[in-house]
């Protein structure tokens, strides 16, 4: 049978999912292993990050198995000190800037779903509509019950009208 190479992850949980077993599955072949990355490099001449790119896996979670992740030796008080060490050494401001990545699928998507007071997501139109709903003398949670957003997200708007109705008077 012949493998099917899967979509990108939609999901947190598919995420967690994926990564949770004994081995993980390379998406590209179908095998299965405790750590990924070489078998990436060895067999399909690709890099991490690709890999991540293509598949929607997050960018801060190595290509290991739980099993292997947790046995790394990689230890919260293990982890404190090498960034302490890091910090010491000033090795972030000396290191050289890397390029942004575009964030995972899954992570745009969550981004989407739990806009908050400073979401990009909304445009001109929205706030137009905030203060049409403004000018009627609709309250900060009045309007966003009716747009069905979070109050704050209204009212990092309104404020700014709010200040100019001020100095009219």
């Amino acid at each position: 049978m012949r493998w099917k190479k899967p979509l990108p992850f939609e999901t947190r949980q598919a995420i967690d999912r994926y990564f949770s077993h004994k081995t993980i599955t390379c998406l590209l072949c179908g095998k299965r292993f405790r750590r990924l990355s070489f078998h990436l490099a060895a067999k399909h001449a690709m890099t991490t990050d690709e890999y991540k790119g293509e598949f929607g896996l997050p960018w801060t979670r190595g290509l290991t198995s739980a099993d292997s992740h947790r046995h790394s030796g990689w230890t919260a008080a293990r982890r404190a000190k090498a960034s302490k060490q890091a910090r010491k050494s000033q090795f972030f401001k000396l290191a050289h800037p890397a390029p942004r990545r575009d964030d995972a699928l899954f992570v745009k998507r969550e981004r989407i779903k739990h806009l908050g007071t400073r979401a990009a997501g909304f445009g001109p139109a929205f706030e137009r509509r905030v203060l049409a709903l403004f000018k009627r003398g609709l309250t900060d949670g009045a309007i966003a019950r009716a747009l069905k957003v979070n109050r704050m997200t209204v009212n990092l708007r309104s404020k700014r009208w709010r200040g100019r109705n001020k100095e009219k008077r």
